[in-house]
């Protein structure tokens, strides 16, 4: 029996950032001797979709078309016992410890886990077995594109709104318009934060307003490649909070706190086939047989939050790493137990003592709570394949989070205002009417 154990020296946890240095050990364990040809560690990581057009036939998986996409990040390896040429070797009985080091490409996209594909890094251990199956021992771990908002655009820190109208009926019945205003103190957060959103609604038309919902949801497009190219989405709510309703020939201000929860940051730019984005939507939800009134809100979810004072120079994370490697270079065994481990870059928060080192939760979207939701998709949208014959792999990865409590520019005043559990309500705006 082979007992094998893939642990990480620098991070227990397994969470690392792009660029920095992964450390760890393979304790492989053994009560008698085993022959095998070789045993083969690797680093691997890489991004998939993957799903199937069931539109005509759904009882039948296999005669939909199937979408797939595959781009490699990370493919590295080395031997721990044996080689590419070996027949066969044999690992003596008793506990064998072989240390590694591999450097993580500063380009990596952040972990991932979607309905229709992922981003995933992971170690695996295979045991190149004669006349038998190959035996793997994996273990994935996170990895996290360093985004520092402090580097990105400046109207991420200006407030920002939107706002919508609409009518009800046709001329010449016509209604007075339905206004709603979505406004926000600024565009970018990191999960920790809460993301006050101010909801105006100006209802001047004859149709009451049930009830106001604001969400904070993800969504997720995912590319297939050649030769059958298409796209899909996921849109995963990731908070949801309603509110009171609006009467007649009335307006009412509401402010909802949507605390961003463990969740990946933006990506657009360094994944070709899973690109991250977020939004806050608000929708007023009328009386009879109107549709329902929405909007949203696009926002920019980093991984190093905004300071108080503005930057001269952005801090670009990546400037001091170590030279990056390629392939196979990128990952060294180390022989002699007393050696030193090569150097690990420093923790994107050293540069700046300000900002305080996040905590690690594993990510909302995949979590089973009640409150989070994804959202239906029609009955003829396309899905993701079942693969019988493919060992499945259950990784939730970890994302960072913030405890910013304590900064002054998360305390919001709101003046005049009542706490409710939906939100905070202007009863004075509530009480005036537009004539």
């Amino acid at each position: 029996m082979v007992f094998c154990e893939i642990e990480f020296c620098n991070n227990p946890q397994g969470v690392f950032y792009a660029g920095q240095l992964i450390s760890g050990q393979v304790v492989i364990k053994t009560d008698k001797a085993k022959p095998v040809k070789a045993v083969v560690l690797q680093i691997k990581g890489y991004a998939e979709t993957h799903w199937t057009d069931t539109e005509h036939d759904p009882e039948d998986q296999s005669n939909g078309e199937s979408f797939n996409g595959h781009v490699d990040y990370l493919a590295t390896k080395a031997y721990l016992h044996g080689s590419s040429s070996s027949i066969e070797v044999v690992i003596e009985p008793g506990t064998s410890k072989h240390r590694f080091a591999c450097q993580l490409p500063i380009t990596c996209p952040s972990s991932f886990e979607g309905t229709l594909g992922q981003i995933r890094y992971l170690v695996n251990v295979r045991f190149v077995r004669p006349w038998k199956f190959d035996q793997n021992f994996s273990r994935c771990f996170t990895v996290l594109k360093v985004m520092d908002l402090n580097s990105q655009s400046l109207m991420l820190r200006v407030p920002t709104q939107v706002e919508s109208q609409r009518t009800f009926c046709c001329f010449p019945c016509r209604s007075a318009p339905l206004s709603m205003c979505l406004s926000l103190p600024r565009g970018g957060f990191v999960p920790g934060q809460t993301v006050p959103v101010e909801i105006m609604v100006s209802n001047d038309s004859g149709v009451p307003v049930e009830d106001i919902t604001v969400k904070l949801a993800m969504v997720v497009i995912y590319y297939s490649q050649p030769p059958c190219v298409d796209t899909n989405k996921d849109h995963f709510v990731m908070v949801l909070k309603t509110g009171e309703g609006v009467s007649s020939k009335c307006r009412k201000q509401l402010t909802f706190d949507l605390k961003v929860p463990a969740t990946p940051p933006t990506c657009f730019d360094l994944c070709s086939i899973i690109q991250i984005g977020y939004q806050v939507e608000a929708e007023a939800r009328v009386k009879g047989c109107h549709g329902s009134q929405s909007l949203h809100m696009p926002i920019t979810i980093g991984s190093v939050p905004l300071t108080k004072i503005l930057q001269k120079e952005p801090r670009f994370w990546g400037a001091d790493l170590l030279p990056q490697q390629q392939d196979a270079k990128a990952l060294i065994l180390i022989a002699n137990e007393q050696a030193e481990e090569p150097h690990s870059p420093p923790s994107p928060w050293s540069s700046d003592p300000s900002i305080a080192p996040p905590t690690y939760a594993e990510a909302k979207h995949i979590s089973p709570d009640p409150q989070m939701f994804l959202k239906p998709k029609k009955k003829s949208q396309k899905r993701r394949p079942q693969e019988k014959n493919r060992e499945e792999i259950v990784f939730t990865p970890l994302y960072g989070v913030f405890d910013l409590s304590n900064e002054m520019e998360d305390i919001i005043v709101r003046p005049n205002k009542n706490r409710t559990d939906s939100g905070y309500v202007n009863d004075a705006i509530d009480k005036s009417t537009w004539l």
